[in-house]
This record gives structure tokens, sequence and C-alpha cells, in this order.
């Protein structure tokens, strides 16, 4: 736990200095997903989880409610594993773009570059304990795109001039992910998911 908290004060505070010891670590998909990945992903999720069943969720124009323990539980399962897939389909596509602006296309890379651009992002789940406080899980997420901006040259090998169009169809990517995962979500939550009973 340790290394990983070192990795998201660094990813955030140093960025510029990190991407380029990122760029050059060992690793493989396997052992960044399982050492990183699925211990920081808990982060939104486990909050999530405490946060609707012990404090509830004001929904605007409805009404405070709160979650059972099980509907709480399945609303932070869904969370969790969509979001590891929402990571994984960013760093697949980051790799199968790469050649296109004449980038290093390595899956690993990829992967290197989709989960630590959403560490931010992950790491502020913890406001998803007071789920008022949940929207500034955005702040974070905008910051990532500047952790993306500036490490996709470093780790893809991108030349400068390639890079802002590089960026700029990733993020469009992201965006796209993010509508089909949100649906996604939205289906199975829809289905299985909370009754939303009232305080």
């Amino acid at each position: 736990m340790h290394k990983i908290f070192n990795r998201v004060k660094d990813i955030v505070l140093k960025p510029k200095e990190t991407w380029n010891t990122i760029s050059t670590e060992e690793t493989s998909v396997a052992k960044l997903g399982r050492e990183y990945l699925l211990i920081l992903a808990a982060v939104p999720s486990l909050a999530s989880f405490l946060g609707n069943w012990i404090i509830g969720i004001r929904i605007p124009f409805v009404g405070f409610y709160r979650l059972t323990f099980g509907e709480s539980l399945i609303n932070s399962i869904v969370i969790y594993i969509l979001i590891v897939a929402e990571i994984w389909a960013v760093g697949k596509l980051i790799s199968l773009l790469a050649k296109n602006f004449s980038s290093n296309r390595d899956d690993i890379r990829g992967f290197k570059v989709a989960v630590y651009i959403f560490t931010p992002y992950l790491a502020s789940g913890v406001f998803n304990l007071i789920p008022y406080f949940s929207p500034l899980m955005l702040i974070a997420g905008l910051y990532g795109l500047y952790l993306l901006y500036i490490g996709l040259p470093v780790v893809m090998e991108t030349p400068k001039e390639k890079s802002l169009p590089y960026f700029v169809v990733i993020l469009t990517a992201i965006v796209l992910i993010f509508i089909i995962v949100s649906m996604i979500s939205g289906a199975i939550l829809k289905a299985f998911g909370p009754s939303l009973p009232r305080i």
C-alpha cells in the first residue's frame, strides 16, 4: 500500500519526472493490473458502498435516499467492474492507435498510460464516502487529461508534431467509452440495482 500511495502522490505532484520513471519501468499488464489498478479501483467502489449505505444520496427534485446493504453492494460491484474494464479498454485503444501517430505500439505502454491518467480520479474516489462531495471527482478526472497530454508522448514515444492529434483522438475515445460505460451501468443498475427506499 505504501508503494501505491507514493506512486499516486508522485504522478499527481511531480508528473513529468514520474512519467519518465514509468516509461522505463519493467512490468506487465497483468502485474500492473494486479498490484496497482485492482487495488486503487477499490477506493471509489468501497467508498461508494459505504457512502450510499450509511449516509445516503440526495437525488435532485426527488428526495434523499439511503440504499440498503444489498443495493449498495450491487452498486459498488458494478462500479468496480466497469472502472477496471474502462481503463483496460482505454489502454488497448492507446496501443492500437499508436502507429497512426508514429508512436510505439505496445500494449504494456498503452496500459501504463491508461492506468496512470485515471489515478487521480480513482484516488479521489474517497469523496464517495460522502456522496454529496462525489462530483469533486470530476476535477481529479480533468487533471487526468493533463496527465494524458504530457504522458502520452513520453511513454508512447510520440513525435512532438503528432502528440496533440494523438491526445485529441484518445480524449474523444475516452469520452465515448465513458458514455458507453454509463449506459451499461445504468441498464445493469436499473435491472438489478437499488429500488431507492426513502429515508
